[in-house]
C-alpha cells in the first residue's frame, strides 16, 4: 500500500534520479490509458481490466467518470468497502476496494443514464480446482497480496482543479517499512528505485498482466531507464539471459556484488558458472582472468559483433593483444605461424587446459594435429627414424621452433648454425676455432648432412655412410659423401685426373679405401672443419686412444705424421712408393 508521508532524503546514486525522471513521463501501465475520459461520455473502468483472472480475494477497482456533475457512483454485483455500493467521485475519479468470490464475478457500474460493466474471475487455486478455471479467453491479472484501498493523489498530481494521469509522481511506498519487505534495500548494491523507495518505478500499484505487478515486461521495463544500452543490444551477438530478460543476471532490487549481479560477491565467474559448467574453466593451468574469475575481461556480457561475445575479433590476435602487448614484437616477425594470424584459439584454450600455456595438448601432440598432414616427410622420419634427434623424441618441438613467428623458415629459433651449436656447443668451439670449414659448415647448412628430426643412419645423417672406422668398399656406403663428392675418388687404383692425393699415379685414396678393410673417410678426415688442408683432422678416435694426424703439404705432394703407420712422403712427380706396390 502506498503511503503519502514525510521521511528524510534518501542518498541515493545520481542515475536512480534520472530513472525517476524518466519514469515521471512515462505512463503508469498499458491499463492507463493515454487520452481521458474528458472526451467520453461514460464511466471509464481503468483498473483491473475486463475478462481478467486473479488469485487474490481482494482487488481495488479505480475509474473515471468525464460528467462533472457526477458525485456518486453505484456499484452492484460483488462487495465492497464502500457503504451500500455508493462510491464517492473525487475529481471526475472514483475507487474502492472489491471483494470476491470465488469463480465469475460481473461488477456493474451506474450513474444515471450512464452504465459499464467488468468481468473478473477469481480462483485462489490458479485454475488448478474444479470450479475455479477460469475462462479460456480471460487473461491472468496479477495483483498485490493483501490489496488494500488506494488513493489517487498518492501518485497523481492535481493541477486546476484535476488529476493529470499522464505523470506518475516519484512517491516513496512503505514496501519496506510496513512490516513486508523489511529486509529490501540493505546489502551491499541497491537498485536505484529500491534505495529511494520508488517501488512504483518497476512495479504497478493497481496491478498488471506481468507477475508481480510489474509495469512492462523482461528487458523492456529496464530500457525505459537504461536507453543507452539499448543500441549495444542490437548488435549482432547477444546474450541469451539479455534476449529472456535482464533479471536471469541482474538482481532487480539488491546484490552483494556490483550491477546488483546474482554472484556469491566475490568474483563475475560466480555468476557466469551458474549456467556455463565450471569444468571447463578449472583445469590445472589457468588464463589469467579465468583465474581471477574476471569473464568480461575477454566477453561482453551483453551483446557483441563478435563470435562468443568477445570483446574484439579472434583474427590477426586482436583479442589477446589487447593484454599481451609485450608479445606484440614476438608475433610480428618476417615469418609467421598461420594459426597466430587466424586465431590463437587454435592452439591455446582461451579458459583452462591440463597443459602449460593453456594448450589444447602438450607439446608435440598439439603439433601433430595439423603438421603430420602438412608435413607428411618429416612425420615419416619421425615415425621410422631409427636415430632420432633427442628433442623430437622428448616431444620438445619448441626446442628449435618458435611457435609465434620467427625471422627463419621453418619457424627456427634462430639460424640453422646458430641454433644447432646452441646444443652442440663442443662442436661450436670446434668449428669457430677452425680455418679450415666443410662446405655446407662455411654456409650454415646443417641440414645438408643431417636430418633434424630422425633418420634412418647414424648421426641423423641424409645418407648412407659407415658407422665403423673400418668398412668393406662399396661405394653406395658412401653415398653421403658422393652426394657432392667425385663417386670414382676410390674406384680405379691408377689415376692421373681423380684425385691430388696420389703418389705419380698410384691413387691413394684407393689404397687407404678401396679394401675389403677399407678405411671411412672419417678415419682422416673431419667432417666439419679442422686447421689442416682438406679438412684432414689432428686426431683420430680409435677405442679408447686418440691417434694423431700431421699433414705437411708441399706443391707437388707432402708428408703424412699418422698414429698407424711410419711417415710417409707422397709425391705426384717423383713417386716415393716402393715399385713392388
Amino acid at each position: 500500500m502506498l503511503r503519502q508521508k514525510r521521511v528524510p532524503a534518501v542518498p541515493v546514486f545520481s542515475h536512480v534520479f534520472i530513472c525517476l525522471v524518466v519514469f515521471i513521463f512515462v505512463q503508469v501501465s498499458a491499463c492507463f490509458a493515454q487520452d481521458t475520459a474528458k472526451k467520453q461520455k461514460g464511466i471509464r473502468i481503468v483498473s483491473p481490466p475486463s475478462q481478467v483472472w486473479v488469485t487474490e480475494k481482494q482487488v481495488f477497482l479505480a475509474g473515471i467518470i468525464a460528467d462533472k456533475t457526477v458525485s456518486t457512483i453505484h456499484l452492484t454485483g460483488v462487495k465492497s468497502d464502500s457503504k451500500k455500493g455508493m462510491l464517492a467521485v473525487d475529481k471526475t475519479t472514483f475507487g474502492t476496494l472489491l471483494t470476491l468470490k470465488k469463480g465469475m464475478n460481473t461488477v456493474t457500474l451506474k450513474a444515471g443514464d450512464l452504465k459499464t460493466s467488468l468481468d473478473i474471475f477469481y480462483s485462489p487455486s490458479e485454475g488448478k480446482k474444479k470450479g475455479e478455471i477460469p475462462p479460456k479467453d480471460f487473461t491472468q491479472f496479477f495483483v498485490h497480496k493483501n490489496q488494500s484501498a488506494l488513493n489517487c493523489k498518492e501518485c497523481h498530481r492535481v493541477k486546476r482543479g484535476k488529476y493529470n494521469f499522464k505523470r506518475v509522481l516519484p512517491v516513496q511506498a512503505n514496501c519496506t517499512t510496513g512490516g513486508c519487505h523489511t529486509d529490501m534495500g540493505k546489502q551491499a548494491h541497491v537498485h536505484g528505485p529500491v534505495g529511494a523507495g520508488v517501488c512504483i518505478s518497476c512495479h504497478n500499484p493497481h496491478g498488471s498482466n506481468q507477475e508481480k505487478q510489474m509495469q512492462r515486461s523482461g528487458g523492456e521495463l529496464c530500457l525505459v531507464c537504461h536507453q543507452a544500452k539499448k543500441e549495444e543490444f542490437s548488435q549482432d551477438v547477444v546474450h541469451a539471459p539479455v534476449e529472456e530478460g535482464c533479471v536471469d543476471c541482474h538482481d532487480p532490487h539488491e546484490s552483494a556484488m556490483r550491477f546488483q549481479l546474482k554472484g556469491d560477491g566475490g568474483a563475475v565467474s560466480s555468476l557466469c558458472f551458474q549456467c556455463h559448467e565450471s569444468e571447463m574453466f578449472t583445469k590445472e593451468h589457468r588464463h589469467g582472468p579465468v583465474g581471477s574469475g574476471d569473464c568480461i575481461a575477454c566477453h561482453q556480457p551483453h551483446a557483441s559483433k563478435n563470435p562468443s561475445l568477445l570483446i574484439a575479433p579472434q583474427e590477426k590476435s586482436e583479442l589477446c593483444f589487447r593484454c599481451h602487448q609485450d608479445r606484440k614484437e614476438d608475433f610480428s616477425m618476417k615469418h609467421v605461424h598461420p594459426p597466430v594470424v587466424e586465431d590463437c584459439g587454435q592452439c591455446h584454450d582461451p579458459h583452462s587446459s591440463p597443459a602449460r600455456f593453456q594448450l589444447h595438448q602438450a607439446g608435440a601432440e598439439l603439433c601433430v594435429t595439423c603438421h603430420e598432414d602438412l608435413s607428411p616427410d618429416v612425420y615419416s622420419d619421425m615415425n621410422q627414424a631409427k636415430y632420432k634427434h633427442l628433442p623430437v623424441d622428448e616431444g620438445r618441438c619448441t626446442a628449435c621452433h618458435r611457435p609465434h613467428s620467427s625471422e627463419y623458415q621453418p619457424l627456427l629459433a634462430g639460424s640453422l648454425e646458430k641454433l644447432c651449436f646452441t646444443c652442440h656447443d663442443e662442436l661450436s668451439d670446434e668449428v669457430q676455432s677452425s680455418h679450415f670449414k666443410h662446405g655446407p659448415v662455411q654456409t650454415g647448412d646443417c641440414t645438408a648432412c643431417h636430418k633434424p628430426h630422425g633418420s634412418g643412419h647414424s648421426m641423423l645423417l641424409v645418407r648412407d655412410f659407415p658407422a665403423d672406422f673400418y668398412n668393406s668398399y662399396e661405394p653406395g656406403d658412401y653415398d653421403l659423401c658422393f652426394g657432392c663428392h667425385n663417386k670414382d675418388i676410390a674406384k680405379n687404383k691408377f689415376t692421373d685426373t681423380l684425385t691430388n692425393f696420389r703418389d705419380g699415379n698410384y691413387n691413394l685414396h684407393f689404397f687407404h679405401v678401396n679394401m675389403k678393410k677399407g678405411r671411412t673417410c672419417t678415419a682422416c678426415h673431419a667432417p666439419h672443419a679442422s686447421d689442416q688442408p682438406k679438412h684432414v683432422r689432428y686426431e683420430v678416435p680409435f677405442g679408447a686412444w686418440s691417434y694423431p694426424i700431421d699433414i705437411t703439404k708441399t706443391e707437388t705432394g707432402g708428408t703424412c705424421v699418422v698414429g698407424c703407420h711410419a711417415p710417409k712422403t707422397y709425391d705426384r712427380k717423383k713417386p716415393q712408393v716402393k715399385p713392388s706396390r
